[in-house]
C-alpha cells in the first residue's frame, strides 16, 4: 500500500469514528476555504434543525381620533369593573375572533398615559383621551399563543387584526409597527459556557444567566465552570433599539407555562420530544425600526428577512480564533447559526438608515474648543483673527475646491434633516456676538456651512 492509500485510510477511518452530534460543537470552516483534513469535511448542521420561525411578539399602535362615544362608554365599563368582584367588565370594543375584550379595572402600564385596558387571550388593547403625551391614542399588542395558533408566520394574526380594526374604525386608521420580536427554534444544538468567547456582538455589554440565576458580570465565567453550573440565557443589547437573546426554550416553557409550543414543533417533523430546544429571538424596538425605515406593517412584510439576517450579523455565534483575536467578525460561524442564515432566502440589505439630526449645541461646544486651543497656542486674543487664521490653513492644507466638496458632501448627507436654525449670518457677525459676550462661541447655536467667497455661517442664537 502507498503513502498515500495509507493516509487516504487513516482518514476514512477518523471520520467513521467521528461523533455525528457534538454537544455544543463548534468549527465549522468558512465558505471560502477548503477542507484540510476528514474532521472538516463533516457536517454539523444535518443533525441541527429550525423547528419553528416567526414573529413572536407585535404591538401595533393606531393613530385615529377616538370618537366621544367610544371614550364615553370606555369610562362606564372602567367604572363598572372598578365595582366588580372580578375587576372586569365587558368593554365597548368589538369582540375579536368571537371572544369579548374585557374591560379591566385600572388602566394601561407605561408612559403614555394610557387610561383603558382591556384584554382577551389574544389581545391587549390600551386607549386614552388625547392628553400632553405625544404617543398613539390606541395601541393593541398581540400574544405569542395567537401569533403562533393561526400560523403563516404570524402575518394570519395579522390580517385577523387589521379586519378586526376595520370593524371599530370604519373610517380607516394608520397602523405603525411599535415593537416587533422574531425568532427561530433550534434542535440538535446545546451551548455551554465554554463556548461563550465565541459571542461576537455589537452591543457593549453581554449578560449571561446560569441554572444558578447568576449573571456571568458578577463572577465570570471560570466561577461558574467550576460549580459546573448550565448556560440558560445569554442576551445582549438594548429593547428600544436591537436585543437579541438565546435561551433554553425547553426550561423558559415551566415557567411560563406555554406548553402548546410543543404542538407547534411536533409539526416538524425533525422534532424529537426527549431533546431540549433552543430559541435564538431578536426584539426590534421602536428606535431601530425608525431609524431603518420601518414605519408601517407594509414595510415590515418587505423587510421582515432583512431585519433577521440584520440581527443574526449583529449578534453571531462564532468558533474563537486565538490566532486572530484581532478580527472575530473573521471567525468561522458554528454550525448552528450557518443554519439559521440558511433557513431563510438571502434578501438585499434594508433600506440605507436615518441620518440623525445634528446636535447643534454639541457642535458648537466643539467649535468652541477648538478655538480656545488654538487661541492658547498662538496668542491671538481676537476670535475673529483666531478663525480667520484657522480659515487660512484649512485652505491651505485642502484648497478652496477641496473645501467645497467637503461641503457638498455634508450637505447631501443632511439635506432631508430637519434642524432647529435657519438662515445665515456671516462668520464676522457670528464671532462679534461671541467677543461681545466674552464666551467664545460656545453661547450660540453654530455650525460651518461654507468655504468659499467669504466665511458662511448659521444664523446664531443667543443662549
Amino acid at each position: 500500500m502507498s503513502v498515500r492509500d495509507k493516509s487516504g485510510a487513516k482518514a476514512a477511518r477518523r471520520a467513521a469514528s467521528a461523533p455525528q452530534l457534538v454537544t455544543g460543537q463548534v468549527g465549522a470552516n468558512p465558505d471560502n476555504m477548503a477542507p484540510t483534513n476528514a474532521f472538516d469535511s463533516i457536517d454539523y448542521t444535518k443533525n441541527i434543525h429550525v423547528l419553528s420561525y416567526g414573529i413572536d411578539t407585535l404591538h401595533l399602535s393606531f393613530h385615529v381620533e377616538l370618537s366621544e362615544n367610544l371614550l364615553l362608554l370606555s369610562e362606564m365599563g372602567k367604572e363598572d369593573a372598578q365595582n366588580s368582584p372580578t375587576r372586569d367588565d365587558l368593554s365597548p370594543l368589538p369582540p375579536f375572533l368571537g371572544q369579548n375584550l374585557m374591560m379591566q379595572a385600572k388602566g394601561g402600564r407605561g408612559m403614555g398615559g394610557y387610561q383603558f385596558l382591556a384584554k382577551s387571550d389574544d389581545l391587549t388593547v390600551r386607549w386614552k383621551r388625547p392628553n400632553a403625551f405625544k404617543v398613539a391614542p390606541m395601541v393593541v399588542e398581540l400574544s405569542s399563543l395567537l401569533l403562533w395558533r393561526l400560523g403563516g408566520g404570524g402575518w394570519s394574526a395579522v390580517d385577523a387584526v387589521l379586519a378586526w380594526a376595520r370593524e371599530l374604525f370604519p373610517d380607516g386608521c394608520e397602523v405603525r409597527v411599535s415593537l416587533f420580536h422574531q425568532c427561530a427554534d433550534l434542535q440538535g444544538w446545546v451551548p455551554q459556557l465554554v463556548d461563550l468567547g465565541g459571542v461576537v456582538k455589537r452591543a457593549d455589554t453581554l449578560r449571561v444567566y446560569t441554572d444558578a440565576g447568576q449573571e456571568d458580570a458578577a463572577e465570570g465565567f471560570e466561577y461558574q465552570l467550576a460549580k459546573g453550573d448550565k448556560l440558560e440565557t445569554v442576551a445582549a443589547g438594548r429593547s428600544n433599539r436591537l436585543r437579541a437573546s438565546v435561551y433554553d426554550k425547553t426550561k423558559e416553557l415551566k415557567k411560563s407555562g406555554k406548553y402548546w409550543f410543543r404542538d407547534v414543533w411536533a409539526q416538524n417533523p425533525s422534532y424529537n420530544a426527549d431533546l431540549p430546544v433552543w430559541r435564538v429571538e431578536f426584539q426590534y424596538g421602536r428606535e431601530l425600526l425608525h431609524k431603518y425605515r420601518v414605519e408601517t406593517l407594509d414595510d415590515l412584510r418587505e423587510h421582515q428577512h432583512q431585519l433577521y439576517r440584520y440581527g443574526l450579523a449583529w449578534f453571531s455565534w462564532r468558533e474563537r480564533q486565538v490566532s486572530d483575536l484581532a478580527h472575530p467578525q473573521r471567525w468561522p460561524l458554528i454550525p448552528a447559526w450557518v443554519v439559521l442564515e440558511q433557513s431563510r432566502p438571502a434578501s438585499e440589505a434594508l433600506p440605507s438608515a436615518r441620518v440623525a439630526a445634528p446636535q447643534l449645541r454639541q457642535l458648537a461646544m466643539m467649535v468652541d474648543g477648538v478655538l480656545g486651543t488654538f487661541m492658547a497656542k498662538t496668542g491671538e486674543t481676537d476670535p475673529v483673527v483666531a478663525l480667520d487664521r484657522m480659515q487660512a490653513i484649512v485652505r491651505r492644507h485642502k484648497g478652496a475646491e477641496g473645501m467645497r466638496k467637503v461641503l457638498e458632501k455634508k450637505r447631501q448627507r443632511y439635506a432631508s434633516v430637519p434642524t432647529v436654525w435657519a438662515g445665515r449670518a456671516p462668520l464676522a457677525e457670528v464671532a462679534e456676538v461671541a467677543r461681545v459676550r466674552g464666551q467664545g462661541v460656545g453661547i450660540i447655536y453654530t455650525r460651518w456651512m461654507q468655504w468659499g467667497d467669504g466665511f458662511i455661517g448659521s444664523a446664531h442664537r443667543q443662549l
